[in-house]
């Protein structure tokens, strides 16, 4: 049973954090950037050492939030909160690719020095990944996979770092001579990923819903 629930809990935080990775932002445009107009190698190293910052970002984030007691009567409203984040962030996607289409390209980035280092710098300025994984860390504490535990932690960090790192070598790969084709597709896909997000919060809107009757017909 450990082993199960720790195993959900591995592929839950990859799938966050390989689904979280897809939207264009600074790291994996840069790495798009850098294996398209580089080479892939200054690419790969670029992405390990950006998600070695992230799996130190998830890490904070988790042992943060064992830190906080959230009141019972709270934990209901994080689903809501769970809810309406996707729902939000959904519509955030499609209204920026159906606005700004622009800035789904990918053009060259001016780039010297250790790309190792180059990964490690952009990712220290990229706080946003925090409160990111404190969210989801919520969430899947509430669905107790999440634990107290050392066990649990190292199995939420490494799962954040394998995720991404897991997109970005895809893009490093997918990069290179494919980038026009990358350009011609990144429209569609957006539309597709957003469009998901969307889905998926109204799916959470409706099972929270369904709780909250089942709630009131038991009491």
């Amino acid at each position: 049973m450990i082993k199960k629930k720790g195993l959900k809990l591995f592929m839950s935080g990859f799938a966050i954090s390989f689904l979280g990775s897809m939207p264009p932002g600074t790291l994996n445009m840069t790495t798009l950037h850098l294996a398209a107009f580089n080479s892939i190698s200054a690419a790969l190293w670029f992405a390990f050492g950006a998600i070695i910052i992230e799996m130190f970002y998830a890490a904070f984030a988790v042992t943060l939030l064992h830190r906080i007691n959230i009141p019972d009567k709270w934990k209901k409203g994080t689903l809501w909160i769970f809810a309406i984040g996707l729902i939000l962030y959904g519509c955030f996607v499609l209204y920026t690719v159906l606005y700004y289409p622009e800035n789904t390209g990918v053009d060259k980035v001016s780039f010297s020095g250790s790309a190792f280092l180059f990964g490690v710098s952009l990712s220290i300025v990229n706080p946003i990944q925090v409160p990111f994984w404190l969210f989801w860390g919520t969430v899947l504490k509430q669905r107790n996979l999440l634990a107290n535990s050392k066990t649990s932690i190292i199995l939420y960090t490494i799962s954040a770092g394998a995720g991404a790192l897991s997109l970005l070598t895809i893009y490093s790969f997918l990069a290179g001579e494919n980038r026009f084709w990358i350009n011609q597709h990144q429209y569609s896909f957006m539309i597709f990923y957003g469009a998901v997000f969307l889905m998926l919060g109204i799916i959470q809107v409706w099972r929270n819903l369904i709780g909250s009757k089942y709630s009131l017909n038991t009491e």
